[in-house]
């Protein structure tokens, strides 16, 4: 009897493995007999013994086509037919001898569509065919993900864009769809990747470090629930794709794919009389494998090499507004509409001021008056012409005025993406002990992109390389004995540059009279850096900025695994460690003007044009920090026994330990700069501030960050130090509810992360197998790294110099009503370097901080679920699949009011008063999920391959990611689950179709007309789809105000809205004497009469993501033609792929703040791209 079923591979993240048991015709086991496996591709042998009970193992196999044969004195040889071993697979082969002379061989068939029959995971593999041949937009593998059960692409996470344009995340192709999606009701942050099963992770934002090539992917596999306690670490899903190696012939691709906007349609909701963006993008390259056929390498090394080239161009084009000649003359008089009267324009606020005649006045509500200037032209000797200079060389000239678009000029600038990217890799194997391989992948990325304003010229040039690389090693002790050692390092650097197109900054600053203090001295560049003008009045700003990240990404793996096979038992044991630091200096500054400066001082009139033309400043900043992180990672350990207890049932069961090390903030190196190592961060459970290190007393060091002389107020509270009203405290004395951690770190790691793991899978017969598993998985990479910079230049460091509400009269900037600060130098007096001392004691200030406490997130995950194989080629599984989420992060405002109120001053209301309210990241939440899941698989055989995946699911949680940024967050910070309701990314029905079909006409096929010409020019057409069809995403109905009057000022909209009606019937109300819509039209998706502000001093009703938009569906087509040339291996492939192939619209989520009345119920953006072309051309041989 031959039995071949699929199991999680123990110790084989980007392999396979094969065991079984040998038997004679009677049943009982044969020890002793010789089992060889052979790889089809590179005839690569390996030999084992069955053991005393009969059972064989072969582990760390490479996934491909392989033959088995089978020997035993005085039995018969059994061989068994090629059959296909996918990545983390484990195939079951038991075979039956029958007595006879051995020389005799008796051949039987396997498949490689085979049921799941040792192990109740959760996994779906992507094939090489469906890899290749479904149309990408882009050539992204992340696009397929969705083709699995459980997965949802709707990403609330800061890295939806992948960080196409830069940052701290992969170098996605700009013009690729790339997908980051929730899987099994976990956040978007909480998957993990892997290439060959070496990690390939991105920590910062969570995604991949390094894109794996198309044409080198073997395949990949999606992992969750697992019952085998080797995998842990996420509680989404572990992406693993397997790249190519080589074989015995030489084989490979070369290929061309062209997009142009020509091809695309219009999009939706492009204004009326405007173009499509010029669009350009090319991808191209070629792949080779084959055996290095040197005198000792004969047979058994093997390589693949793959090259792929991308080209991005889509220009942008922005009306902007900048300062006329007139203006920059000092002429403002046609900002006066209403007209001079005695050179006072009648409208007090089109009439601006002269800041340096500001006098104090009794008469007047602010306490000060102005002098008007004369019919609104400020005088010449007032007008700074050094900063008019700065304005004439970096702006562009104006044009004639755009009443329309109010603009009077155009910024169009490059928006391009060039990527180079290469994949080698080598396998060897040194006689029947000893196997290895080494790959080295290698991205050279390079985008100029408009940045940090519209300014022409002003462009961020990104160069991001990455790499990810590393070895595998296999020793067989002995048949029954295997270990596997794996190194491997990631690396992804972005060295981004935002600088003005042939500019000076340097000779420009100097013109201008700026301080080095403020332009220039900066540590991440030796030059000076243009400032950003912040200008109101709509007027266009922007500046350089230099951020040069060496470590975004910076991770050493190292991992150790053993497999013993003893009687029925295959124990696997074994730890990795995998590293993470991070570095990123940053180097910027900037002025701001405001009306304020010029206006009446009663708010009336003003410009902030004219404010810049005085040298009279409003706000300024400055930032020059390198964020480092000190070294963390992940350590990791498990044991595992998969136990074969009868012919029908295996039962496997594990324990797996993870302990996360979380990289403390700050460098020794950094001590006495600014963002660094001597910062805190706030214990709002303990109501104190926590320093990680602290400075000397600023008496010593006089600036940040240094500890502030202070004495205390009447309220025992900081005060800062006044000799003349009191004795001061001792210099160095802390403030009250600050302490010291004597760790020197701020984070406290967790070391109670066990996670049991047990599974069962029995056999129903041939055709059928029941499964079930549970296990406590721990979620240890999500936002770890990212969390653990945001404390940068908190109390009493200092991240960024920034000075507000300058040359306000009455401040201390302008104590008397004249301005004293100049724009040449804002933060002159302000300590060395410009650098101030820190204040008495504030908490912090609003930061993204988190609970110093803060534990990894963790899942009871359970599955139970039933297999059927219909035929040879095809399989339907049905699976109910849950998970409860405990820790769960919840982010947000904290510290706020206890309870909503109308009183006034929320803060003496807040849990600590003395502390203000800040964003403050804790592992207090709870999620929940609850779905059945079914896939029908039918792999590729006659010209067909299909895959039909359904889930119809509930994902229940209170946050749906980190930092106040992610998603909807919880109304009551102090009861969060008040707001469990449904997740961000929560999709009730999601089903998925795609398919890969040869179509049956031309020479040999089905359909025939047995002539070779015709037949060449009918035949050889293939047809490839991808039908999907969801839910609509899920959003709030918010009042983006703190109408709870809570103090929680956040930007994330807590506050929900009032339900009143219902809103998916009626109409909106008419407008301008037009009737109005109907509900779930464009112009009104909901009825705005069904909601309603809350009353001051309390929570609206709703819960968050309580609305769905518009139910989502869409088809990619494809379409190829094959050319032969000499045999049917080696052709010319035409492909022409649809993206939206029928141009659908489908709404995206509506404007729902109720506070924005103009918008509010408005859909103004689609949820899918309107339909775009892609064409490609393949060589293959």
């Amino acid at each position: 009897m031959l039995v071949l079923s699929a199991t999680s591979a123990f110790g084989q993240l980007s392999s396979a493995s094969l065991n079984g048991v040998v038997r004679d015709s009677t049943g009982a086991v044969l020890p002793n007999a010789s089992v060889v496996l052979r790889n089809a591709d590179t005839g690569v042998e390996r030999n084992t013994v069955s053991n005393g009970v009969g059972n064989y193992v072969f582990t760390d196999i490479p996934p491909g086509r392989y033959t088995l044969k089978v020997t035993a004195p005085s039995f018969t040889t059994k061989q068994v037919s090629e059959f296909v071993l996918a990545v983390n697979q484990t195939a079951t082969i038991d075979v039956s001898l029958a007595p006879g002379a051995q020389a005799e061989v008796v051949s039987v068939e396997a498949t490689s569509e085979q049921l799941q029959a040792s192990t109740a995971e959760l996994g779906t593999v992507i094939a090489t065919k469906q890899v290749n041949d479904l149309p990408l937009n882009g050539r992204n593998f992340t696009q397929l993900l969705s083709l699995t059960p459980g997965v949802s692409p709707i990403s609330v996470s800061q890295n939806n864009m992948g960080g196409r344009s830069g940052g701290f995340a992969a170098p996605i192709a700009e013009g690729s769809s790339f997908s980051f999606p929730s899987i099994n009701g976990a956040t978007n942050r909480s998957n993990y990747f892997l290439t060959d099963g070496m990690n390939n992770f991105a920590a910062f934002l969570s995604t991949y470090a390094v894109p794996p090539i198309i044409d080198a992917i073997q395949e990949f596999k999606v992992v969750s629930h697992a019952d085998s306690a080797e995998f842990g670490s996420v509680l989404g899903g572990v992406v693993n794709v397997v790249t190519k190696s080589g074989s015995n012939q030489f084989h490979g691709s070369a290929w061309e794919y062209l997009r142009n906007d020509a091809f695309d349609s219009r999009d939706a909701f492009l204004l009326p009389g405007n173009k499509k963006p010029a669009f350009r993008q090319n991808q191209f390259g070629a792949s080779i494998g084959g055996p290095l056929d040197l005198p000792t390498l004969r047979n058994n090394t093997f390589f693949y090499f793959a090259y792929q080239g991308f080209r991005y161009s889509q220009p942008i084009s922005a009306n902007i507004l900048v300062p006329t000649a007139t203006q920059l003359a000092g002429d403002f008089s046609a900002l006066c509409t209403a007209g001079f009267t005695n050179g006072v324009c009648n409208n007090p606020a089109q009439q601006i001021y002269n800041p340096f005649t500001t006098a104090r006045s009794s008469s007047s509500s602010s306490g000060f008056t102005r002098q008007p200037f004369a019919n609104n032209i400020i005088t010449s000797n007032l007008i700074d012409s050094r900063l008019v200079g700065f304005i004439q060389k970096v702006y562009p000239p104006a044009g004639a005025y755009n009443a329309a678009t109010n603009s009077n000029a155009v910024d169009t600038d490059p928006n391009t993406q060039s990527q180079n990217e290469y994949n080698v890799r080598i396998d060897h194997t040194f006689g029947q002990k000893d196997s290895v391989w080494f790959r080295y992948s290698r991205i050279e990325s390079t985008v100029v992109s408009p940045n940090n304003g519209n300014l022409p010229g002003l462009l961020k040039n990104d160069a991001i390389p990455g790499r990810n690389w590393g070895g595998n090693w296999v020793h067989t002790f002995s048949p029954s004995l295997q270990l596997q050692a794996l190194y491997s390092r990631t690396k992804v650097s972005d060295n981004g540059v935002t600088k003005m197109k042939g500019v000076d900054a340097t000779a420009v600053d100097q013109a201008a009279g700026f301080s080095p203090d403020f332009a220039s001295n900066f540590s991440g560049t030796s030059g000076w850096l243009l400032p950003s003008l912040g200008l109101g009045n709509n007027l266009v700003s922007g500046g350089e900025i230099i951020q040069k990240t060496p470590q975004a990404t910076d991770n050493h793996q190292f991992s150790l695994t053993l497999t013993k096979l003893k009687g029925s038992h295959t124990f696997t044991m074994g730890g990795s460690y995998i590293t993470s630091v991070f570095s990123s200096p940053i180097s910027y500054e900037s002025l701001g003007f405001s009306s304020t400066q010029t206006n009446d001082t009663n708010g009336n009139g003003g410009h902030s044009l004219a404010s810049l033309l005085l040298g009279v400043i409003d706000n300024a900043n400055r930032r020059n920090v390198n964020e480092k992180t000190r070294l963390g990672g992940l350590v990791s350990g498990f044991f595992q026994d998969s136990w074969k207890a009868t012919s029908s049932l295996t039962v496997n069961y594990g324990l797996r330990y993870d302990l996360t090390l979380i990289p403390p903030y700050g460098t020794i190196d950094t001590i006495g700069q600014q963002g660094g190592i001597e910062t805190g961060d706030p214990n709002y459970t303990t109501g104190t501030y926590v320093l990680q290190y602290p400075p000397p007393p600023c008496s010593v060091r006089g600036v940040a960050p240094c500890i502030p002389s202070i004495m205390l107020d009447a309220s025992g509270n900081a005060v800062a130090c006044n000799p003349a009203t009191q004795p001061c405290l001792p210099p160095g004395t802390l403030p009250p509810h600050v302490v010291v951690d004597p760790r020197g770190r701020i984070s406290h790691n967790t070391y109670t992360n066990f996670g049991p793991h047990l599974g069962f899978a029995y056999r129903l017969g041939e055709s059928m197998v029941l499964r079930g598993g549970a296990g406590v998985v721990y979620d240890n990479w999500a936002a770890v790294s990212q969390m653990s910079q945001n404390i940068e230049g908190d109390w009493p460091g200092i991240g960024q110099l920034i000075a507000t509400s300058l040359n306000k009269p009455g401040t201390g900037t302008a104590p008397n009503g004249p301005p004293t600060v100049t724009a040449q130098n804002p933060f002159a007096g302000s300590g060395s370097a410009g650098i101030p001392a820190p204040t008495p004691f504030n908490s912090g200030g609003v930061n993204w901080f988190y609970d110093p406490n803060i534990k990894n997130a963790y899942a009871y995950q359970f599955n139970f679920g039933i297999q059927r194989q219909l035929n040879s080629t095809t399989t339907v599984t049905g699976s109910y699949v849950g998970s409860l989420t405990h820790r769960a992060n919840i982010g947000g405002m904290y510290n706020t009011a206890l309870t909503p109120s109308p009183a006034p001053n929320p803060q003496s209301r807040a849990l600590f008063p003395y502390m203000i309210a800040s964003f403050y990241d804790r592992s207090v939440g709870f999620a929940d999920y609850h779905a059945f899941q079914m896939t029908l698989n039918k792999r590729f055989s006659s010209g067909l391959a299909y895959q039909v995946a359904y889930t119809f699911s509930k994902a229940l949680d209170e946050n749906d990611g980190w930092f106040g940024a992610e998603g909807k967050n919880v109304v009551d910070p102090y009861y969060p689950r008040a707001s469990l309701s449904p997740a961000g990314y929560d999709l009730p029905h999601i089903l998925t179709v795609n398919t890969v079909y040869q179509l049956p006409i031309g020479q040999g096929e089905r359909f025939s007309t047995k002539s070779h010409a015709v037949d060449y020019v009918l035949g050889h057409w293939q047809v490839n789809g991808i039908l999907t069809v969801r839910s609509g995403q899920r959003y709030s109905v918010t009042d983006g105000e703190d109408q709870a009057n809570t103090g929680n000022t956040g930007w994330a909209g807590y506050e929900q809205a009032n339900l009143v009606g219902d809103p998916n019937s009626g109409s909106c109300p008419s407008q301008n004497g037009l009737p109005g819509l109907p509900a779930h039209s464009r112009g009104c998706w909901f009825n705005i009469s069904a909601f309603a502000k809350p009353k001051f001093g309390t929570y609206g009703n709703l819960r968050p993501d309580a609305f769905q938009a518009q139910r989502y569906w869409n088809i990619d087509f494809s379409i190829f033609r094959q050319f032969p040339l000499w045999n049917e291996s080696r052709h010319l492939e035409f492909r022409a792929e649809a993206f939206n192939l029928f141009n659908t619209v489908i709404f995206g989520t509506p404007h729902s703040d109720i506070n924005s009345p103009s918008n509010f119920g408005l859909v103004t953006s689609a949820a899918n791209s309107a339909r775009v072309m892609q064409f490609g051309l393949r060589l293959v041989f």
